[in-house]
């Protein structure tokens, strides 16, 4: 007789919308003749949770935003904004030593400041993003990838990484941040191997390939290597990343020669988790053709992540993100500093229904030719309410 593990995995469908009012300090986000209103803003949206066994959650979720602002002169900067995801908490078990990591976002906007609150950064799975605020420009972002992971013996793990971004703009506005906008696609793998040689302690190398694609600019690709690394602290605390070197090269063009150039790169993520409460940080020091200006850059971030749920009935977030990206090749193209937070808090008397309110910065300053200084805040008020229906 030959037998085989039972997978059982549990599905809810979470059918939700959201009504907030609320207000902005830059509407059209203009780096002059700032225009502040109050608004309002409505966000249906579904999503399908999965949850296996070992407590594995993956979803799929998709919502539509739309705000009208109720100031005369804020009329025309009346948005609406697309989002998709599938994102996962964990490893997805395929087989018994094959796991799945998942993750997918597609974004589009006639908001493009919507791209700071809904790309995800900081992802473990996807290569690091932009978070440039474009202006009231229409924007389109796609991004995915997908982790697997081979355990060759209980020691001794494999793993591929496969990922494509590609990010298209519509038509843009006077102010100088949607302007110069070049559409571009960036597609690009890793292979790892890593060792564990304690319970606590994981080691190995990386290396990884990419090439990036823009409208009327010269093409790029990107080579880099390093060691990979795990440490578990403590139970709740884990430390994860890839130090080393990357190499990129600028394609030769009509009038444009052939330029490359290498430097230290790096990606880490610290996450602690304990009963209901996570922290995490992270940051990366990268090449990026996801600049929006058919340049490529080099990208430093950093930022911190926090959940809480305090009680039953209260929980609460806070983010922050830095991060500068700077041209490559050019010395005067790209060259910005963008800082985003964001903090929320809820309350949910009801199983059907809870109380929001959201606070959101962005700041944004350049001293290339491109960006000038932006700044944007919003306050929001609202209320939720949606339900989680098993389905099996």
């Amino acid at each position: 007789m030959m037998a085989s593990d039972a997978m059982s995995v549990n599905m809810d469908v979470i059918p939700s919308i959201r009504l907030e009012e609320g207000w902005r300090s830059n509407v059209y986000n203009s780096s002059t003749d700032e225009v502040s209103s109050f608004g309002t803003r409505v966000t249906p949206s579904l999503a399908l949770r999965f949850t296996s066994m070992d407590n594995v959650m993956l979803q799929v979720s998709g919502n539509y935003e739309q705000i009208w602002y109720h100031s005369t002169e804020a009329k025309d900067a009346n948005y609406d904004t697309w989002f998709f995801r599938i994102e996962s908490n964990g490893a997805w078990s395929l087989a018994p030593t094959l796991t799945m990591t998942p993750s997918v976002y597609y974004l589009n906007s006639t908001n493009s400041s919507q791209r700071s609150q809904q790309v995800p950064s900081g992802d473990p799975v996807l290569p690091p993003v932009t978070i440039i605020n474009y202006g009231n420009t229409n924007t389109e972002d796609f991004g995915g990838a997908v982790n697997i992971n081979y355990l060759a013996t209980p020691n001794l793990t494999f793993g591929v990484n496969g990922n494509y971004s590609e990010q298209r703009y519509g038509a843009g506005t006077d102010n100088i941040a949607g302007s110069g906008l070049t559409n571009s696609k960036q597609t690009g793998g890793n292979a790892s191997v890593s060792y564990l040689f304690s319970p606590r302690t994981r080691l190995g190398i990386l290396v990884a390939g990419n090439h990036q694609t823009y409208d009327n600019a010269p093409d790029s690709n990107t080579l880099s290597g390093g060691i990979l690394f795990g440490y578990q602290f403590t139970p709740p605390l884990r430390i994860d990343g890839v130090f080393g070197m990357s190499y990129i090269r600028q394609s030769e063009a009509p009038g444009i020669p052939e330029e490359k150039t290498s430097s230290p790169s790096g990606i880490f993520t610290i996450i602690y988790v304990r009963e209901t409460f996570t922290a995490r940080a992270f940051g990366s020091y990268v090449y990026s053709g996801g600049s929006g200006y058919g340049e490529a850059t080099r990208q430093k971030t950093t930022g911190l992540v926090f959940t809480d749920r305090f009680t039953r009935e209260w929980s609460g977030n806070l983010s922050a993100t830095y991060q500068v990206s700077q041209s490559v090749f050019s010395d005067e193209t790209v060259d910005l500093v963008t800082m985003y937070g964001t903090a929320g808090l809820s309350y949910q008397p009801w199983e059907w229904g809870s109380l929001n309110l959201t606070g959101n910065l962005n700041r944004q300053t350049s001293n290339g030719q491109f960006g000038d200084t932006l700044n944007n805040y919003s306050a929001l008020l609202g209320i939720t309410i949606g339900k989680a229906y098993k389905i099996y």
